[in-house]
Formats: C-alpha cells, sequence, structure tokens
C-alpha cells in the first residue's frame, strides 16, 4: 500500500469533512477515495471515520491521527519541492552596471511564468555559471545598440545636439564633459575618437563612476554622456546626440538553454526585455512596448 497517498486521501477528507469534495479536491473519482479510505483504516486496524452519521466525523483515532498524517503529507511535499528545484538549472544572466531596473524586472517575471529558475548576476566579472552574458563591444558588432545623449542639470533643453556643441567655447565659461568607463574604454575607443573629431580633448572629456557623474551633473558642474535612462533616472533632462554617439552590447550564449528560450515568443520577449534593459528599443525585429520602450 502507499501509505503516503492513502494518508493524503485521508487528510483531504479531514479537511472537507465529505468523501465526495475531497475526491473533487485531489481529481479523483469518489469510489477510488473510498476504497483508499478503507484500505487505510484496515491496514491500521482502526475506523477512522464515524459513517454512522448524516455528515461524517472522525472518530477518536482519527482525530490522534490527523496531526500526524498532516506533518508526513508536509514533508513529503517538500522533500518534492526541495529534489525539483535542485534538479531544475538555475538560469543565470549577467547583466551589465547601470541597467534599467524595469525591463530586467520584468524579464525575470517571463521567466519564471515560463518556468525559467532564472538570477540576475553582475558583470564584473561575469560568473562562469552564466548562461547569458551581457557585454561590451563595438555597435557594428552589438546585439543591441544604444544611442548616448548628453544629461544636463534640470531645466535644460532636450532637443537633440551634436556633440561638437559640447566643446570649450573660446573666451566662455569650460563645463566639464563626463562619460562612463564603460563608453571611454570601449572596445576600439569609439567615443574618445568621436569626441577629438568634434574638438573634445581630454582636457576636457574624462571618465567618471556613475554615482560621482550625477553629482557633479546635478550640481550643475559637468555634462554627462550616457544613454536616457541612466539621465532620467535621476531626474537629467537628456539630449540624444545628432551625430551617431552609440554604445554596442552583445549577447554571449553558453549552452544548453532551457526549451523556452531555445526559440520563440518567450526568447524573443526575453531578449526584447533585455535589450530594452540597456537602453535599445529593438531587438530581432521585436519593438518593446509598454514601460520597457518608455
Amino acid at each position: 500500500m502507499d501509505l503516503l497517498l492513502h494518508l493524503r486521501g485521508f487528510t483531504a477528507v479531514a479537511d472537507e469533512m465529505s468523501v465526495s469534495e475531497a475526491a473533487l479536491e485531489l481529481g479523483v473519482d469518489q469510489p477510488l477515495l473510498s476504497r483508499r479510505l478503507r484500505a487505510l483504516e484496515r491496514e491500521l486496524g482502526v475506523e477512522l471515520v464515524d459513517r454512522t452519521r448524516r455528515q461524517i466525523a472522525l472518530t477518536p483515532a482519527g482525530q490522534a491521527l490527523l496531526p500526524r498524517a498532516r506533518h508526513l503529507v508536509d514533508q513529503a511535499d517538500h522533500l518534492l519541492r526541495s529534489v525539483r528545484r535542485h534538479e531544475r538549472a538555475r538560469f543565470v544572466i549577467a547583466a551589465p552596471a547601470g541597467c534599467d531596473p524595469a525591463p530586467l524586472a520584468r524579464l525575470v517575471t517571463l521567466l519564471e511564468e515560463a518556468g525559467v529558475d532564472v538570477r540576475l548576476a553582475g558583470e564584473n566579472p561575469a560568473p562562469e555559471a552564466a548562461a547569458w552574458t551581457v557585454e561590451p563591444c563595438d555597435p557594428d558588432a552589438a546585439t543591441w545598440v544604444t544611442r548616448l545623449g548628453a544629461a544636463t542639470a534640470p531645466g535644460g533643453d532636450e532637443r537633440p545636439i551634436s556633440l561638437g556643441a559640447l566643446r570649450p567655447r573660446r573666451g566662455g565659461e569650460s563645463t566639464q564633459v563626463l562619460a562612463l568607463a564603460r563608453d571611454l574604454d570601449e572596445p576600439g575607443g569609439r567615443l574618445r575618437r568621436l569626441a577629438d573629431g568634434a574638438g573634445i580633448g581630454p582636457t576636457t572629456l574624462r571618465g567618471a563612476e556613475h554615482g560621482l557623474a550625477v553629482a557633479e551633473t546635478l550640481a550643475g558642474r559637468a555634462t554627462l554622456i550616457c544613454a536616457r535612462h541612466e539621465a532620467v533616472a535621476y531626474g537629467l533632462v537628456w539630449s540624444p546626440f545628432i551625430d551617431p554617439v552609440l554604445r554596442g552590447h552583445r549577447l554571449v550564449e553558453q549552452p544548453p538553454v532551457p526549451a523556452p528560450l531555445a526559440g520563440g515568443p518567450v526568447r524573443e520577449q526575453a531578449l526584447a526585455l533585455l535589450g530594452a534593459s540597456v537602453g535599445a528599443p529593438v531587438v530581432a525585429g521585436v519593438e518593446v512596448t509598454g514601460e520597457a520602450a518608455e
């Protein structure tokens, strides 16, 4: 006899005080549940349910068994959940610092609903166990391309500007131009080359840690080159560059991947949300809508 199966039936009957309702709860036929209950009574040598009344009730033996039966059923359920959780490989996504958290949160929800046990990790260094790693690269070879612009203190103008508009003016007050290390140190030095071509030399353009760069910009002492989501998160005014000043990220994928992410709509939505987290509105022809696109 499957003792656990029969104890589960007994506890269901005790909860519902009805064999028919307990059968519905367990998804089995009523006659089958009745046979299991009688088989359990024969195995234990006692009556667990008083059937002489109009509404069934537990006998003293049934009342004594109930808490022990509940404990065994709960422990078995806990054991099954633990084993299944460990058997299911955790899907690790290594995302770069400064990602927009709203699309990342939607990505986690999407994957959990698809049955994927997901964990977010940082990029420095990316964990070896990461199945998906988002890493910087040249925009020409990127999975996602993010447009950069100039962030200034509140009260500024959001109209598109040229990169050259940030160069020092002869006889005018010079404003420091800051950029995040990820953009200044990108492969190929694209931003430095574009800045040099626009007349913004290394004495004007310098790298800064994100928090310090935002503080200097909020204080009105600097202009920060960054993506839109990195500016609006702190209340800065963001003006996109007319010039093609871009940041690139690519996806590095380590197989195997869970079935929902091997292809189809879940994968497309996941990649779109991951792209939106780095400021790219479109990936693989899938446009992000809702919060991620704002």
